[in-house]
């Protein structure tokens, strides 16, 4: 019989069991995006009580990795707790596809909370892609800023409190882009040098493999 996870998920909710609710996607074999979306939005709503209840078995340690900013003192817009819960969600596999679909039926609120968190994800998110599993990646994160913005495009045209986050997620998109680009002419250039590099190492070795080493025996 197919596990309906979305139920799972309501119930828990329902149900106060929020420890089990975060433990949901390690636990259930296919956790969709309707269940992801659902968790991510009750998470961003939910009280300190809450976060607190769903984390109390959770080492400090785990949860340090999961927000490795604050090692770096950077501050992010949520509290520790509430940044941890929704990278376990936010790091789930989806389809983009399926995921916009999802996040149209996100509230606006809840769209403009996460735009700004994703716009601090971006300003520190590592340039290695895969350094850290924890933290949602620049494709993950990526993909999520296109599913909020083309499912509420409109209400994001409109409203005039999106109009900062707008603004702040361009000029960090622009500011990347433009590291990207420069970043590109870098590469050329240090794989002219390296190729040099390899052909002088190529003449030095014909050269030496010209000469011969006499033995003069008495």
């Amino acid at each position: 019989m197919a596990v309906n996870d979305r139920q799972i998920v309501d119930k828990f909710i329902e149900d106060g069991d929020f420890e089990r609710l975060l433990q949901l996607p390690e636990t259930l074999d296919d956790f969709t995006e309707s269940s992801i979306v659902k968790c991510v939005v009750y998470f961003l709503k939910s009280s300190d009580e809450v976060l607190e209840a769903a984390t109390k078995h959770v080492p400090e340690t785990e949860i340090s990795t999961h927000v490795p900013w604050v090692k770096e003192s950077m501050q992010s817009p949520f509290t520790d707790k509430r940044c941890y819960v929704l990278n376990v969600m936010l790091c789930q596999k989806f389809s983009p596809h399926f995921l916009q679909e999802e996040a149209r039926l996100m509230p606006f609120d809840c769209v403009l909370s996460l735009a700004k968190y994703f716009h601090f994800l971006l300003s520190w998110v590592p340039t290695d892609p895969d350094c850290d599993s924890h933290v949602p990646s620049l494709e993950q994160i990526i993909d999520w800023l296109n599913a909020l913005l083309d499912g509420h495009f409109q209400q994001l045209k409109l409203a005039e409190d999106s109009t900062a986050v707008i603004e702040s997620l361009q000029e960090q998109v622009t500011l990347m882009t433009k590291w990207q680009i420069e970043s590109k002419a870098l590469q050329g250039t240090l794989l002219e040098l390296n190729r040099l590099f390899e052909k002088q190492q190529q003449q030095r070795s014909t050269k030496m493999g010209d000469y011969c080493i006499e033995v003069i025996s008495f």
